[in-house]
């Protein structure tokens, strides 16, 4: 066999130990995909916490301690964790949204965490102010909801509904909070909420199911975004994960 034939002969058994390779198991790379972890994250300490402030089950006058500690790993940690894999693929939107509602129930938690911090100290001796202070708080969140409701026109109309019942679930806190603890105010934002947390774990599974791949069925999203009418050009586009 002369040298060119022998440098042809290990270039072919080169190429094909290279496609080989590409079709095996370990050399098929899948695409994150951290929504699922996120929406599941901020729905099972919503609807923790939404029985709290419904008095569901327990007094409508007892702390909402126990769930803070699903505000602080689950709602907060994991949470976050999800937010950085969407920064990682390009999703601002669903990057956002895992990052800043991963701060809420970080905030959210903090206050009761007397021991290390002192934030409730100062309306210990002062309940009106407490309750104003806490009105403020879920202003504040109401409003950053609002924002990421009409942000999330052009997504799906799961998210859509998602961020509408979020938002009713902040307003009525709000409200309950400036009128003083108002428990029918109340009970009704945190029925609300569990309402809002069902549809995020909706959410969740709907992004993670794909038919044919790791689920017999998939659950419709009803995608709203338009996309195939976006020309394609030079600019980079922003991904949005359904």
């Amino acid at each position: 066999m002369s040298h060119a034939e022998s440098s042809r002969l290990a270039y072919n058994r080169f190429l094909e130990y290279e496609s080989s390779m590409k079709n095996h198991a370990y050399g098929y790379s899948r695409p994150y995909n951290p929504t699922p972890i996120g929406f599941c994250a901020f729905s099972l300490t919503l609807f923790v916490y939404s029985f709290y402030m419904a008095g569901a089950t327990v007094p409508i006058t007892a702390s909402a301690s126990i769930a803070m500690g699903l505000g602080l790993f689950y709602g907060g940690v994991i949470e976050l964790i999800a937010g950085i894999f969407e920064l990682r693929i390009g999703n601002n939107f669903y990057a956002l949204t895992f990052f800043s509602y991963a701060g809420y129930w970080l905030g959210l938690a903090a206050l009761y965490v007397s021991g290390s911090f002192a934030f409730m100290t100062p309306f210990a001796a002062d309940t009106v102010a407490f309750y104003n202070a806490m009105g403020v708080f879920y202003l504040a969140w109401t409003i950053f909801t609002l924002a990421m409701l009409i942000s999330s026109i052009r997504t799906n109309v799961i998210t859509v509904i998602f961020f509408f019942f979020l938002l009713l679930t902040y307003i009525l806190f709000t409200a309950s909070y400036f009128r003083e603890g108002h428990y029918d105010l109340r009970r009704a934002g945190g029925a609300i909420g569990i309402f809002t947390a069902v549809i995020g774990w909706y959410k969740a599974f709907a992004s993670l199911l794909i038919k044919g791949d790791n689920a017999y069925f998939e659950l419709p999203l009803f995608d709203i975004s338009r996309r195939s009418a976006e020309p394609v050009g030079s600019k980079v586009v922003e991904t949005r994960a359904k």
